[in-house]
């Protein structure tokens, strides 16, 4: 034990960073040259020992973080890993399978979930589910949407715009909620969403939580969309989507950041067709789906007074990341 004292000892000493450290914090430095236990009786609480370097000072506490953000710079979370200068970026979907349902109901109903700053447009829900694949910020990548929207106009001081306002958005991947939500301000949530397969001219899907599911979209093919209708189509391609950024306080009621936001978007359609739809909601109950089943409920609860008629597009669209802003 001593000849292993004595070794530790003159570790110490042979470590003229160390040395100079303690004989900074003592101006007299004893020549006797004192024992390991008398430097670290002195100086143990000055003293860390991290991946076999010694280190001089209060290790964990005053050490400051050198990170900061600059003004200049586009961060997500967790932001000390990101930070890059912006680019009005576009993100592109090669290739877009989608199914849209619409159904008339109580505008008194809708009036509810509208914040003031919008109108109402027309009292009509649609609701579309969307297989993206060929995603270009996803590597080529893929992933599914299941979207509620209602027509709104959004009045403003300065402007007033027309287009979509999102009730909800379920998607099947963290990376496009993650970035949909904090910087885009669209409500989008977490769900498992089946892809659309069919039997014959009849297509389905179906969204669920834990193998819950709550919803299920049903579309019978009818008639396809002529050629110069499609043109017609893709003339009005831009899509005004209108969400509510929010971040609440911590530790206490109200909102940190509360805001309506525009998220724009183009589609061009290959090909359509019109047919017949049906969606069916589930109501599954705050046991199995602890956090979304109010907004279930809601959406189940929803009076349909009248179909509108369903639509199924093969695509490709163009979300303009770059132009979306705060109103």
């Amino acid at each position: 034990m001593v000849k292993r004292a004595d070794r530790l000892t003159n570790s110490f000493y042979n470590n003229r960073c160390l040395r100079r450290s303690i004989s900074t914090l003592e101006t007299r430095w004893d020549e006797n040259r004192p024992s390991v236990c008398e430097i670290f009786r002195r100086y143990g609480d000055k003293i860390g020992f991290w991946g076999g370097i010694f280190v001089v000072g209060r290790v964990g506490l005053g050490m400051r973080g050198r990170f900061s953000l600059r003004d200049d710079m586009v961060y997500s979370m967790p932001v000390h890993f990101s930070g890059r200068a912006f680019e009005p970026v576009a993100a592109e979907y090669g290739d877009m399978t989608c199914v849209r349902l619409s159904f008339e109901t109580d505008p008194e109903v809708l009036l509810n979930y509208l914040p003031g700053c919008f109108e109402l447009v027309e009292p009509r829900v649609d609701v579309q589910y969307a297989s993206c694949r060929d995603v270009k910020w996803m590597s080529g990548g893929d992933y599914r949407l299941l979207q509620v929207t209602v027509p709104a106009r959004y009045v403003g001081e300065r402007e007033v715009i027309t287009g979509d306002y999102a009730l909800v958005v379920w998607e099947d991947k963290a990376c496009p909620i993650i970035g949909g939500r904090e910087e885009d301000g669209v409500p989008k949530l977490f769900a498992q969403i089946a892809s659309e397969r069919h039997v014959g001219d009849h297509w389905f899907t179906s969204a669920a939580y834990e193998s819950c599911q709550f919803c299920s979209l049903d579309f019978w093919g009818g008639e396809r969309i002529s050629d110069e209708d499609l043109a017609g189509m893709n003339r009005e391609g831009r899509v005004n989507l209108f969400g509510w950024r929010y971040i609440p306080n911590l530790g206490g009621p109200g909102g940190a950041l509360s805001q309506p936001t525009l998220y724009p978007q183009r589609v061009s359609f290959r090909s359509a067709q019109r047919g017949m739809g049906l969606v069916s909601w589930t109501k599954i109950g705050f046991e199995r789906h602890p956090v979304q089943w109010r907004i279930i409920d809601a959406l189940a609860d929803m009076p349909v007074l009248g179909w509108r008629g369903a639509l199924m597009t093969w695509g490709s669209a163009v979300l303009e990341v770059g132009s979306s802003r705060a109103l």
